[in-house]
């Protein structure tokens, strides 16, 4: 069985490459990859790539024997990079206010709980030669909850107690 973090990453991955009325919720098309160590060629662009940068372990305030749900907060980053000219920073809007629309009032289909908010946005060009790359980072955050399994007590030694009451 995988990690929640896969299947969370692969969900978002889907609904990015979902098509509506023939007609895909990005520029980036079908080119979302749930890896952020995917090479992009100038072919290939604009892509997203998404992926997972930081997970915490949030402290439940009423769990007092530590085997009950514990709650994450996932940081999960959508990178879209274009090939750019002059208004590489209008085609990076566009493509952000697509990655936000697509994610507005969705839920995910397997994991109906999971809450998933903006948290941040980060934008930077890179110019090599006459091409300029653009790139756009945004930072969802997905708190969501795994259980612990109570550890099975069948060998232990009994207490005191429940020595001198059979």
């Amino acid at each position: 069985m995988s990690h929640p973090r896969t299947a969370i990453r692969d969900a978002l991955v889907d609904r990015l490459k979902t098509k509506v009325d023939d007609v895909f919720l990005t520029d980036a098309g079908d080119k979302i990859y749930g890896s952020r160590s995917k090479p992009l060629f100038d072919q290939f662009l604009p892509a997203i790539l998404v992926y997972a940068r930081n997970e915490n372990v949030i402290e439940e305030r009423f769990a007092s024997d530590g085997f009950g749900p514990t709650k994450r907060e996932l940081d999960i980053a959508f990178e879209a990079v274009v090939l750019g000219n002059e208004e590489v920073d209008t085609a990076l809007d566009k493509i952000a206010e697509q990655i936000e629309n697509a994610f507005d009032g969705w839920e995910m289909p397997t994991r109906k709980a999971d809450v998933l908010k903006l948290k941040s946005t980060e934008i930077d060009i890179s110019i090599d030669g006459s091409k300029i790359y653009g790139a756009i980072r945004l930072t969802y955050t997905i708190t969501y909850y795994t259980t612990s399994k109570e550890p099975d007590n069948s060998g232990t030694i009994p207490t005191e107690i429940e020595a001198n009451f059979p």
